[in-house]
């Protein structure tokens, strides 16, 4: 939205803005907005079209998904009639459709229960199995306690610190 008013960034080697890149980033903001009145299956089968799979994958790839982020039962539900949490879990699945090298995750546990919180997180480190790269924010210092490997302290839109969560703790943050 905002063009720089000098210097240069790359994403995998690549200018900010290459097509070929965003193919390979699965985004999850913390406040989507979806076409409520697709089914969730549907939803799923949209941004697959746009991935350009085709139909068998998109299939396969849509009840992994349902199935992963435990909205198998949804799978015929208007995501109008989702609650914040099965929203969430869509949101979700939309940003692995492209089983992307990146997933960026902006407060991704909102809005879950107890237990969808965990198998978010077990998602997450699924991801992290896989090799994928999370970057993942949160207002929760216990969630990236058990999420992340290593954090960013950001205050007034200035990165403050980086580094592991027991480092930060043990020297302070200023």
């Amino acid at each position: 939205i905002h063009y720089p008013s000098s210097g240069s960034a790359r994403i995998m080697g690549k200018p900010l803005g290459d097509k070929g890149v965003k193919s390979r980033i699965g985004f999850l903001p913390e406040n989507p907005y979806f076409y409520d009145y697709l089914k969730g299956w549907e939803f799923l089968d949209f941004y697959g079209q746009i991935y350009g799979m085709s139909r068998s994958k998109r299939r396969a790839k849509t009840e992994e998904l349902l199935d992963q982020v435990g909205l198998t039962h949804a799978a015929n539900i208007p995501l109008r009639g989702f609650s914040k949490g099965m929203n969430q879990r869509i949101g979700l699945a939309q940003a692995l459709m492209s089983d992307p090298e990146l997933v960026v995750l902006d407060e991704p546990q909102s809005g879950l229960d107890p237990i969808g919180r965990k198998e978010v997180r077990d998602i997450i480190h699924s991801l992290k199995e896989q090799g994928k790269t999370v970057l993942f924010s949160s207002h929760i210092l216990s969630d990236a306690e058990m999420i992340c490997d290593r954090v960013g302290i950001l205050y007034k839109g200035e990165l403050k610190s980086i580094g592991p969560i027991s480092d930060l703790l043990s020297k302070g943050i200023t």
